[in-house]
Order: C-alpha cells, then structure tokens, then sequence
C-alpha cells in the first residue's frame, strides 16, 4: 500500500455526466466533480455556495405560470416585468414599481413562447397567435401598451385571380367635382375652370392663362380635414405648360399656413404625374396651390390633382370585392382581418396601400387609405393582402443595422433604416426588406433572430444561418445581401444570450446548450458546450439568463424546476455546469421550483439574477419574485445572506421579527449578528430568536444546503491506472476562503458518517460564527471500497469557499 497526496486544485470544469466517470484520461477529468449542487464553480478554480435569494413579491396570481422579462434602458435603468395571464406589472431593484400594472392579450399558455426585442423606451412582443406589442415606458410609474402597426407591409403575393377590389372612394379630401360646388364644398381658382383639376377626367385641363395663380379646395359647412400628400398631373397633350415652383398651403380661418413648398419642378412630359409628402396633423377648413412659376414662358395647365387626406383621419369607406376567390384561400374576408393592410395598384400604375377597419361581409370591408389618393374608383385587379393573419403572426425580433427585424416561419421582414415602422419594400438602400425561404434548401422553421458584429444572425430548426451584405462591411440592402448557411446545431425557440465573444443558445431538442462562434465574417460555428455535464441540461431547458458581473455564469431554469448554471470563461478553459436547488418544497419536490430567470444590471455595479420561485407553503401553491444576492467577499459575516425567499431586518436590536407573512408555517434558519439560529418557525409572519436573545441585524430564510461529491483520482498507479482498485481515504486537507469552518462538513463516500470540520478559534467569545481562510485537516472514517472518494456539504446560512481539496488516502500499488 502506498499513501498518495493527489490535490484537486480547480474544480472549473464542475459536474460532469455520470457517462465520464471512469474517464480519468481526460484533461477536464482533474477539474470536475460529480457533484456540484448550490456551489458554482468560480473562474479562478474554487467552489463557491451560491448566494440566497431576496424575497421581493407574490405574483398576482399564484395558482398561474408567470415569466419574468428583462427590460433594460441602461445600466442604472433596468426592470423586470412580470408577466402573467393577460397582464404585466413592473418590478425594479428587488421592488414592485408603484401599482404600474398593464393589460395585455397573452394567456398563461402565450407566456413562454414570447419573444422580444427592445430599442431604448420600446420593447415589441411578439407570438405567432397575437399581433405585434409594442410596450412603452414614458416614467418610471407610465408604462402602455398597444398594437404595432406595421405601415405597408409585408405582404402576401400579388392576386393572380379574376376577382377586383373597388373602392367607393379615392382617399383625397374632396370628392369628384361636376362644377365648382357640386357635389361638396367650393373649388376655385385665379382663372379658368377649377373643378377640372378636381373631376377625375384626364382630358380636362385648368387653363390660369398666365404663368401664376392658384387654385383652391374648401370644405362645406366649416368642415375641417387632414391632407398629408398630393399629386400633379400634366396635361395630355401639347406642351405641357406645368408649374415649376409652388407652395401648398393650408387655411387656418384667418391665414393660409404654408405646408410644402417646390421650385425647379422642372422637365415634365405629357401626362407625367408626380408625387409630393409632407408632415401635417393639423386640420385646415381650405387648401390651395399657390404657384410662382411655370415651365411656358406664357401660360400655366393643370390637368388633374388628388390632395390626400391622412388615413388615421379618414372616415372609412367601402372595399368591394368582385369574388372570394383569392381572398383568404378562397373564404373571402374574415373578421380576423381587420386592422390587416392591402396594397392596391391604381389606375396610374402606382402602388397604394390601406388598413382594413371593419368587415361587413366576405366580400365587403371598410378601409382607409394611406400615402396617395386614388386617381378614380376604377376596379383594382392588382392587389396584395398583408400577410399576417391569426398564428401567422411574426414570431421573432431582433434589431440589425437600424433596422427592426421581425421573423415568422420561414421569412425575414427588416423595416426601412431609422424608420421601424415602415416596411414597405423597395430598390432604395435604406428600403424596408424581405427574405424568404432564410431556412434555407431545407424548409426549416425559424425559431429566433439576432443582431451580431457584421450579420443578422437566423436561428432555424436546421441550423443558423447568418444574413449580410454582400462585401466586407457592407450594409445590408435589397441589392447587396448574402445569406450563408453555417455548420450548427438546430436551434429551439428560446431567445439566445450574447456572452461577450459569443452566443449561447439552446438546441432544437432543448436538452443541450451550444456556443456560438463567429469563424469568418458571416460564417459561424458552434459546439455543444454541455455535452461533458449532459445530464443537467437533459431535463429540458425553459430560458437563458446570462450574468455578466461579478464572474460570467448562464443561468437556465429546467423543467424539474431546478436551476441549472454554467461558468462560461472560454479564454481561461472555464467551463463548468453546476446545479442548484431553491429551497422549499412543491409537490414531492424537495426542493423549490424554478420557472423563470433573467439577468439585469444591478444598482451595486453586479448583476441582479431574478427568479420565480413556485412552492407549498401553508398547503397553497404560491409563487414569488426573488432576486440572488450577490456573492460574499470580503465583508463581515453578519452581512452574509445565505437563505432563500429571504429578507433582511437592520436596526435596533430586536428578539422578533415581522414581514414574513410569505413563509408562515414554514421552518427557517436566522444569521442574527452573526450567530446561526435552525430550526424557526414562522407563525403570523414573524419570528423570534430562542431564550429571549436578540439582534441588530437579521438574514432569516429558507435553508438550502449545498454539496459537492468528489471523483475517484487516478494518481499513483506504478503499472498503470488505479481507477477501481481499492483505496481508502483517511484524511482531507481542505483549503479554505473565507468560510464558515462549523456548517462545514465531510464524509466518505461509503461509510457516509459525517465529520465536523473543527477549529476551535472560529467561534468567538459571544458565539458568533467567525470566517476561516487557510489550510484545515479532517479524518475521515473510510473503508477500502469507498474509492477515494468523499462528499462535502455546508448546511449553515454562512459562507464556504473552498479552493481546493487533497483526499490523503491508501491505494493499492
């Protein structure tokens, strides 16, 4: 026999999967452990207990799923909202914000399968079974939400039918004149015949006989309207004689108020029609064209014009269709249609588009008209359907180059640059885009999208996919896009997490987590980084949360409702997963449930982790948001907060304390000045210290312990491996930071009796706990078929660190 002094200096690479035990060959064998429940595996190589948890609200309603959704302004500016059914309230900093609650369309069953995307005050929501939100923070205490309205766009393919939409009116602010005031209002000019320009007919011109004037429209009976464009076409035939420089203005009751002015129109041809936009949201009783010049030396035509009114103030007209045919597959128009968009081909070969307002029947719908009146109520045969109707709602966001980005199905949408509600595609570099089939030769779903350096990022069911422009920083445009397929794993509908140089996110199966990489520009590749520790992701993934301050760590709640965490420092060879269980119970669960987390910035400079917890408390299911504290370092015990659901009393000192209404009936432990007190019983939501002791600084919570089971080290072996020889440990030197040495405990893995770690100058005179760093020795009562191995477990509401671990034990040579 030979005694052997392995030390296990690095424990990053955490708790590996039952399948690699016997792997003792691996490099990352050395660096793990079997298991690693409430500590975390630290980048400099030591274990840590997790932190507790902050008890800061019941959510609304408790017999309910919840989900909690970061929304981040800023560093000092961040939110949790909580998200239940058919509501969202405000949370900020471990507190509800005000009585904020805000009404939404999303039933318990919507909730995980939001996704978002945010941009400074806005954040849209989307789900393939709701139209677009669009949540708003105007004041810490004024939050709204309402429908995202997509201005033109996107749309279905154009109709190839025999069926014709007609409309009962052009969308301008007069109608077709017959004379200068019938049938509606008074047009006029400085000379001529001015109802011509309003009379839908082409051949009739306004003659002014000079190379000025100006022609007007006014409405009857003091009516007043919004006009937001206009048209001009020139005359037919001849020498077009168009105006060169005008003003078009609109009258307040005492002055004409100038609202677009032109000069050097020049150029025109027979029959050309241009067209002119500009910002109004005032109503005026008249407008005129005030023109300054024209083109002829001697006179000034105008054969036709259409001053649009703005179609938010339009009152609705009818859109009638010839069939059903085309409409819906066939069915015509659904109720569900309304506030879908329709594009329509005039008879001047110019795109319009509408929203529909209401439905009277399959083939009639009510509707108003945006960007330009029509030149005639001719039937339109060209026309296209917005495409998205109930569950074929956008599913995806992201923001990419000024663009916001939306995904459903198998298709990108992008708005036009700096313009987020426009989606009208066109040849312009800054037009709004869409790409279809971005799954790519396979017809793979699209599950997510996001912004990274140089490309739009495509999580499919397939694989990713990385959409760009064509060259070398070039922007994306509707002529310069590539759109490349990289070698990945399927990815599930969860919203991926930048973790600095890369991306996690959680494959098609829900049962591992990949990391994506950036090999080239616009290529990637990706890896499963918990393939070593499978058995932790393998209970399904719910979301990912990762934390960047104070050490990185993705944290991801699991359909067992523990909490699964992985230390991600790459550049170091950090990559440990480790598990956590939340203290409390919930239906044969010993342990807490935890259904939901994300990450914000923190008011101390480290990141706040939000959970919703669900447990049985009292007999009743109840679900509360918690915040884990940050780590302890460096402070005095009596400041370490070490339970869960847990909260914190400073002040005078008291035997007693209240506000625990959310824990009555249930067992806690109390760190009071640094003294640890088991075994409390929350009754009336308080909790007294036993024989009358008392304290000025309270930590009283669940209790949660926290383990970490070593593996068998192959050291020693002078004719090879000693991996299932016998061994029997009979001591441990522990090295040890800044931990509490009396909740610390360590027993072999076959006798399982435990040994107190026992250092009589970590009690001080007043029994508080004090904090040990250094090296420590502790017998362990072992047999020679326990395999070197042992188990380790603080059961205090104190600290342990501990750094590394040297199992001083017997082998057979």
């Amino acid at each position: 026999m030979t005694m052997l002094y392995p030390i296990q200096d690095t424990f990053v690479r955490g708790e590996i999967s039952p399948r690699l035990h016997a792997r003792a060959s691996l490099d990352l064998y050395r660096g793990a452990l079997s298991r690693c429940e409430n500590f975390l595996a630290l980048p400099h190589g030591g274990i840590r207990k997790r932190g507790g948890t902050y008890f800061c609200a019941e959510v609304k309603d408790s017999s309910k799923a919840t989900r909690l959704i970061p929304f981040i302004f800023s560093a000092d500016q961040a939110y949790a909202l909580e998200f239940g059914d058919l509501y969202i309230r405000v949370h900020a900093y471990g507190a509800r914000v005000g009585t904020v609650e805000v009404a939404t369309p999303y039933l318990e069953a919507d909730l995980f399968d939001l996704q978002f995307v945010q941009s400074a005050d806005q954040m849209w929501i989307t789900h393939k079974n709701h139209l677009p939100q669009v949540l708003t923070r105007t004041a810490h205490t004024t939050w709204t939400l309402a429908e995202f309205v997509f201005l033109d766009g996107p749309y279905d393919d154009i109709n190839t039918s025999a069926t014709t939409l007609t409309p009962a009116e052009t969308g301008a602010v007069h109608p077709a004149m017959t004379s200068d005031t019938l049938p509606s209002g008074t047009a006029a000019s400085s000379a001529g015949t001015a109802f011509h320009v309003f009379d839908r007919d082409n051949g009739t011109n306004l003659s002014f006989g000079a190379t000025t004037g100006d022609v007007s429209y006014d409405f009857a009976s003091a009516t007043t309207k919004v006009c937001d464009a206009y048209w001009i076409r020139a005359r037919a035939s001849g020498n077009p004689r168009a105006a060169v420089a005008w003003d078009f203005q609109g009258f307040d009751g005492t002055n004409w108020i100038s609202l677009d002015s032109r000069t050097a129109e020049t150029g025109w041809s027979r029959r050309e029609v241009r067209f002119y936009e500009f910002q109004n949201e005032t109503a005026y009783q008249s407008y005129r064209l005030n023109i300054s010049g024209s083109e002829d030396d001697s006179n000034l035509d105008i054969a036709e014009m259409g001053w649009h009114e703005d179609g938010d103030t339009q009152t609705p007209f009818d859109l009638t269709a010839s069939s059903i045919v085309g409409i819906n597959g066939g069915t015509g128009f659904q109720t569900s249609d309304v506030g879908r968009t329709i594009r329509l081909l005039g008879s001047d070969a110019v795109w319009r588009w509408a929203r529909i307002t209401s439905r009277t029947s399959a083939t009639v719908v009510k509707i108003r008209l945006y960007g330009h009146a029509l030149p005639n109520l001719s039937p339109i045969a060209r026309w296209r359907l917005g495409t998205f109707v109930p569950g074929k709602y956008v599913e995806s966001g992201s923001l990419y180059e000024e663009r916001l980005a939306f995904s459903r199905k198998f298709s990108v949408y992008a708005s036009a640059t700096g313009d987020f509600d426009n989606f009208a595609t066109g040849e312009k570099d800054d037009a709004a885009l869409e790409f279809v089939q971005a799954g790519g030769g396979q017809a793979n779903d699209i599950t997510w999208i996001a912004e990274s350096d140089g490309a739009l990022i495509i999580g499919t069911l397939g694989g990713i996919r990385a959409l760009s422009g064509s060259g070398i920083d070039e922007a994306l445009t509707p002529s310069s896009f590539k759109n490349r397929r990289s070698r990945t794993f399927g990815c599930a509908p969860l919203r991926p997490v930048d973790a600095g140089q890369s991306f996690l996110f959680v494959t098609r199966s829900r049962k591992s987590i990949a990391e994506l990489t950036q090999s080239a520009t616009g290529k990637f590749t990706s890896e499963d980084v918990g393939q070593v520790s499978e058995h932790i992701p393998k209970q399904g993934v719910v979301e990912l949360a990762f934390q960047t301050d104070p050490d990185p760590l993705l944290w991801f709640p699991l359909d067992n409702g523990e909490l699964g965490g992985y230390t991600h420092q790459p550049s170091q060879e950090v990559r440990g997963m480790h598990r956590h269980r939340i203290a409390g119970t919930f239906s044969g669960s010993d342990w807490g449930m935890v259904e939901s987390a994300i990450v914000t910035p923190g008011q101390d400079g480290n990141d706040d982790l939000w959970l919703i917890v669900k447990r049985t408390i009292g007999g009743t299911t109840r679900r509360t948001i918690e915040i884990k504290s940050v780590p302890f370092e460096y402070g005095e015990i009596a400041d370490a907060f070490e339970v869960d659901c847990g909260l914190t009393y400073d002040g005078a000192a008291v035997g007693t304390v209240t506000g625990l209404d959310h824990l009555n009936g249930e067992t806690v432990d109390a760190l009071a000045d640094g003294i640890v007190y088991h075994d409390l019983t929350v009754a009336a939501g308080a909790v007294s210290l036993p024989g009358g002791a008392t304290a000025a600084k309270w930590q009283v919570g669940l209790p949660y312990e926290a383990g970490a089971d070593t593996l068998e080290l192959d050291v020693g072996g002078r004719d090879g491996s000693i991996v299932g020889r016998r061994k029997k440990v009979a001591k441990v030197i522990l090295s040890l930071f800044e931990t509490d040495t009396t909740g610390l405990e360590i027993a072999s893995m076959q006798r399982g009796r435990w040994e107190t770690v026992r250092i009589p100058s970590v009690v001080t005179p007043d029994s508080s706990a004090n904090l040990f760093t250094g090296n420590v020795e502790v017998p362990i009562d072992d047999s020679w078929e326990g395999q070197g191995r042992v188990k380790i477990r603080h059961t205090n509401p104190t600290p342990c660190t501990i750094r590394a671990f040297t199992p001083v034990f017997d082998a057979e040579a």
